[in-house]
């Protein structure tokens, strides 16, 4: 199944039915938050964290198994495990960041770049394992040449593969991959943070300074939460490995985009109830 109901295998269109039931489902979660006497802004940066994580996703390059046997260029782990990782670095220098400045633009930013600095690393080391540990060389099995450095990969292809290694773009939709999912991970912990900053005090009758590492806790618990969904979802739609922006398989964005909106929509809801003062 795919993020929206489709087959798995079913190319890059999107399911009209399924788009048209999840962009209902978000509309009523944003209707329901407002209706609860919640401001609707937290629950749109919410989604659109979860938007740019489903779509950062689908720029890091992962092989899975048969990368791991050079049978497939990527990184060697699924698509939900290595966007997970991403993520959480993304989340813990966004929130070491908005702590230390307050800052809204400095956290989101420290948060992009700590998922691609992690990303970074990731790929330079998956590579330097590739080429002098395993003697594989990088080649694409989807372009026959690489679209930023120019590099012809039909001399170094092995036969009976779909390529192997990590190409310069893969590495390179890698980091990008990282910054934009650590973006939205930071922007959604930020959003939690700010609705458990205005409701917990009041819940829980308590001075704020008291409840800030409550706070602090159940924005970061959410927000991997969060991570680990969307991560989930856009694992389903791409089905399989994908080897970064060149791959016909990134072409099924746009559908990972509105499932992933359309679940940080309805999980966020969920996650703003915990506060809801209803005078008892």
């Amino acid at each position: 199944m795919s993020a929206l109901g489709g087959k798995a295998a079913g190319g890059e269109g999107i399911n009209p039915t399924g788009s048209v039931v999840g962009i209902v489902i978000l509309l009523v979660s944003i209707a329901a938050t407002y209706a609860l006497g919640f401001s609707i802004v937290p629950l749109i940066g919410i989604i659109i964290g979860g938007a740019l994580i489903g779509f950062g996703v689908h720029f890091v390059p992962v092989g899975g198994a048969p990368a791991a046997m050079g049978q497939a260029p990527g990184i060697a782990t699924g698509v939900a495990m290595l966007a997970a990782g991403a993520g959480l670095a993304g989340l813990f220098g966004g929130a070491w960041a908005y702590e230390a400045t307050g800052d809204f633009a400095v956290a989101v930013a420290g948060g992009a770049v700590g998922g691609g600095l992690m990303m970074a690393i990731t790929c330079l080391m998956v590579n330097a394992t590739y080429v002098f540990a395993m003697g594989i060389p990088a080649a694409s099995g989807k372009v026959a040449k690489d679209p930023i450095t120019g590099d012809t990969f039909p001399e170094y292809k092995s036969q009976g593969t779909e390529g192997h290694g990590l190409p310069f773009v893969s590495f390179f939709g890698g980091v990008i991959g990282g910054f934009i999912a650590g973006l939205g991970g930071t922007l959604i912990y930020i959003e939690l943070l700010d609705v458990y900053h205005a409701g917990l005090p009041t819940i829980m009758q308590a001075d704020p300074a008291a409840i800030e590492p409550l706070a602090v806790s159940l924005a970061g618990i959410f927000a991997i939460g969060f991570f680990l969904v969307n991560a989930v979802l856009a694992a389903y739609n791409i089905t399989g490995t994908i080897e970064g922006p060149h791959d016909p398989k990134f072409k099924r964005v746009p559908r990972a985009v509105i499932g992933c909106a359309v679940a940080s929509a309805f999980c966020g809801l969920i996650s703003m109830l915990i506060v809801l003062n209803t005078g008892m």
